[in-house]
């Protein structure tokens, strides 16, 4: 039996097939928005319970409560605003849309969801980003994207018309019934948005020793421009569990949702979304969700200590290859000097990728390393 969700119901707000072909029917009379990736991930998400359990775009009261006390108003823990403030450039009729009004969201023109527009508020984008990024500093990836967002924040329930993400990418309703179906009562997830090195293999490892099964679930949506493609990303985890992992009892699936760049406050959001999912442990480790220098690497552990989200943080320290001991270690596991040590960022392993450098054996796999190769040309474009 799998974990409850947040909030104790799975959300589902997706249109039946008869209600999707009456909206497409009437969709020419209606008043429409335009958003763009982050919106409609988020409405994807919300609808199909990822989010539980919010069922729309949140109202002003949580919206506050996230930005002051990372709460929501029935005082359940969030840490995220999911919020949605479209760009009045490519909604040049925005100010026509009033509070009783269900306009359809359009991605890329292409009809996605109804939201049914409860309020209207003023968006203050730096005060969210102070709040929640804890910077207002365009070098920040995610403060620069925020400053194109809209001046009004629409919130409201919404309903999927039209699913955004890949067919491989799976409901938290059909990750559960995978987990049942397997016989896994105690499930630990794996965030990630980077291919695999051997540091994360060995967390992985510790992790599955004391759980039925590991998930690993790749953010895969909307990332840096530095960050490697998705397709980088499953493929290198998809040799890794077909190679050197029992198939029973590892599962590979990927998330679609824009990146939140927004350390410990991110890192309590996808406990979360991994909660709605069905997993009863979360994988917590070195600068989880982090960017940059903005963030305390292990802030995430101190703020997990002190939270009851129903889903257990498993507290990894930054773990490396010690030549002295000959294995993966810790700073909790070896005494040896930082001389004896391989550490090697991700940051690191791309540059050597494009540098046409193989990394070190004690980072990462040699088999790994050449399947990367091919996304060069990608990392080039977005180290520039």
């Amino acid at each position: 039996m799998t974990a409850l969700p947040y909030g104790g119901t799975l959300v589902n707000r997706v249109l039946s097939d008869a209600a999707r072909r009456e909206i497409l029917a009437g969709i020419d009379g209606r008043k429409t928005i335009a958003v763009d990736t982050q919106g409609a991930l988020d409405a994807e998400k919300i609808a199909i319970g990822a989010f539980s359990p919010l069922t729309g775009f949140m109202g002003e009261a949580d919206y506050s409560g996230v930005l002051a006390r990372s709460r929501l108003k029935n005082g359940l823990t969030w840490t995220i605003p999911i919020i949605l403030a479209p760009r009045i450039a490519e909604n040049p009729g925005l100010g026509d849309i009033h509070v009783g009004d269900s306009p359809v969201l359009l991605y890329h023109g292409e009809p996605i969801a109804v939201l049914h527009v409860e309020e209207k508020f003023p968006f203050d984008k730096t005060e969210f980003a102070r709040r929640v990024y804890g910077t207002t500093e365009d070098a920040h990836p995610d403060v620069k994207i925020l400053r194109n967002a809209g001046d009004t924040i629409f919130s409201g329930p919404i309903d999927l018309i039209n699913r955004v993400s890949g067919a491989d990418e799976l409901t938290p309703e059909e990750t559960r019934e995978e987990f049942d179906r397997r016989g896994w009562e105690t499930v630990v997830a794996f965030q990630t948005r980077n291919p695999p090195h051997v540091a994360h293999e060995y967390i992985q490892r510790c992790a599955l020793e004391q759980v039925d099964g590991l998930f690993i679930h790749p953010v895969v949506g909307e990332l840096k421009k530095d960050d490697f493609p998705a397709e980088a990303v499953i493929e290198s985890y998809q040799y890794l569990v077909d190679h050197y992992y029992p198939k029973s009892r590892v599962f590979l699936a990927p998330l679609a949702i824009s990146m939140r760049y927004a350390g410990p406050r991110a890192a309590v959001f996808l406990a979360i979304i991994r909660k709605n999912y069905g997993c009863t442990h979360f994988i917590v480790g070195r600068d989880i969700a982090g960017v940059g220098n903005y963030y305390d690497p292990y802030g995430a552990h101190a703020l997990f200590r002190n939270l009851d989200l129903g889903i257990e943080a498993m507290l990894f320290r930054e773990s490396y290859y010690c030549r002295k001991c000959r294995s993966m270690v810790t700073e909790k596991t070896c005494g040896h000097p930082e001389s004896d040590h391989s550490r090697v960022s991700m940051t690191q392993i791309r540059k050597m990728i494009v540098a046409g450098e193989q990394p070190p054996i004690e980072v990462m796999r040699p088999e790994l390393a050449d399947l990367l190769v091919k996304y060069r040309p990608y990392l080039e474009a977005g180290l520039k």
